[in-house]
């Protein structure tokens, strides 16, 4: 049997949905600042490869390394190192 939703419940899922919208672009935002900062600020960076697939099978790791973003991490200073002529090595 489906029980449709009240009112107040359709205003809690969208303060909710709200609410991890405006945490994930500060998370966004953040690692946009970081990784810019290290553009500008270095020459030639080094990024370590990890196996992160790894460290999220490991249950006291999983959530925390899933909202780390690493592969975003990876990802950006190489297209902002190649824009601003600097060398990424990993």
């Amino acid at each position: 049997m489906h029980i449709p939703w009240s009112q107040n419940m359709r205003k809690t899922q969208r303060r909710i949905a709200r609410l991890h919208d405006r945490i994930a672009n500060i998370r966004a935002d953040a690692l946009h600042q970081l990784t810019t900062d290290l553009v500008q600020r270095f020459d030639v960076i080094a990024i370590e490869d990890l196996n992160v697939a790894g460290m999220v099978k490991n249950h006291k790791l999983a959530r925390r390394m899933a909202d780390m973003g690493f592969r975003e991490f990876r990802r950006q200073p190489a297209y902002k190192a190649a824009n601003a002529g600097k060398r990424l090595s990993s």
